[in-house]
């Protein structure tokens, strides 16, 4: 199992974050990259802006700065379809890995690996957030803009993190990464409100489509590490794509997972299938020119996302729901990413009556709601 871990080329530091304990934590241990203090990181990002391939351009250079907004937010999430109730922490923005089909090349304005050193404001925010809503439980995590876990050898945020959520039992906290970047994991305590969680796909599609991501088999070996460590593992099957062989393809990576890993140890496991903009099609054409899941028969969904036709979805959920079923003997909450009532009824033979539904759902494992 083994990883090349990510080192910028060059870091630029936003000079109000030159006092920060995680800027200077970060500077110790980068002493050996290149530093230039900026006055204003928002020129930083508009000479990248100006790259032919800002995208690519920017994920080999990290900025230090400041969350100017909020830290905690609502997942998105997407109109016309079921919503989990999830919660997003934006601590660290844009991700070192390049897979084709990210959202975040569409997404994101600025192009850059950026760390939010302001951690005293997280804190805060997070105190503040968590307080408000002390009379129920919730889903929180971070993983939305970036890999939980890329940056974690130089940031060190995981066992923080952890150590926070730890005396804030209502609130369940998820790490969510594609990496093996798993050491400071291993060294902290086991929280029963803790979650990590890899992103799985088929191999061939790993190999072809998310560059810079291990093998799906080390993915899978550094969640039975961490399983056995004591901490909670979960897993995303999140974008399933049809390729000649899908099934095939799938049904190895479960049998891997179940072979490694006890249900009993699992969380929860999340699907959803190829789904994005049409905006996004033609970054994905000039950045990734010999991918073709763009090429598939596609059709624009309730959302005005591509998705796959409703009956290519239906095959693809009912494969791969029985494989994970017939190894799991139906122990593993499994819920849609984005997906209609409609689905959930047809595959999993139930539908949730909104966001709260499905948030009550996936909590029962550890004990709330009951």
């Amino acid at each position: 199992m083994t990883e090349t871990r990510y080192f910028p080329d060059k870091i630029f530091v936003d000079k109000q974050s030159l006092t920060f304990s995680l800027t200077e934590r970060i500077l110790k241990k980068l002493a050996h990259i290149p530093v230039e203090i900026v006055p204003d990181s928002d020129d930083v990002i508009a000479h990248f802006k100006k790259e032919r391939d800002p995208l690519g351009e920017g994920k080999k250079h990290m900025l230090i700065t400041r969350q100017k907004g909020d830290f905690v937010k609502p997942c998105p999430c997407t109109p016309a379809y079921l919503g989990c109730n999830y919660f997003i922490i934006n601590a660290d923005i844009n991700c070192p890995l390049d897979c084709s089909y990210c959202i975040l090349q569409l997404y994101l304005s600025n192009p850059l690996i950026t760390v939010h050193a302001n951690t005293g404001d997280l804190w805060r925010q997070l105190d503040d957030f968590l307080d408000e809503k002390h009379n129920r439980f919730l889903r929180i995590g971070t993983g939305e803009l970036g890999d939980s876990l890329v940056l974690d050898h130089i940031t060190a945020r995981s066992t923080e993190m952890i150590d926070y959520f730890r005396s804030r039992p209502s609130a369940l906290f998820e790490l969510k990464t594609k990496t093996l970047n798993v050491d400071n994991i291993l060294s902290a305590r086991p929280s029963d409100n803790t979650v990590i969680a890899w992103s799985l796909n088929a191999e061939k599609i790993a190999q072809k489509e998310e560059q810079g991501a291990p093998t799906v088999r080390d993915r899978i070996e550094a969640a039975r590490v961490v399983a056995e460590r004591g901490f909670s593992v979960a897993f995303h099957f999140d974008p399933l794509i049809l390729y000649p062989g899908w099934e095939k393809g799938y049904e190895a990576v479960i049998d891997a997972l179940f072979t490694a890993i006890n249900a009993d140890c699992i969380a929860w496991i999340s699907l959803g299938s190829l789904r994005f903009p049409l905006a996004l099609k033609d970054i994905m054409r000039k950045r990734f020119p010999s991918s073709r899941i763009i090429y598939e028969e596609l059709i624009r969904g309730e959302d005005g996302k591509l998705r796959y036709f409703k009956p290519l979805r239906l095959q693809l959920y009912k494969s791969v729901v029985d494989w994970i079923q017939a190894r799991s003997g139906d122990r593993v909450p499994l819920y849609f990413c984005m997906e209609s009532g409609e689905i959930w009824k047809k595959v999993l033979k139930k539908e949730p009556k909104g966001k709260e539904a499905i948030e009550h759902y996936l909590s029962l494992p550890f004990g709330y709601g009951r």
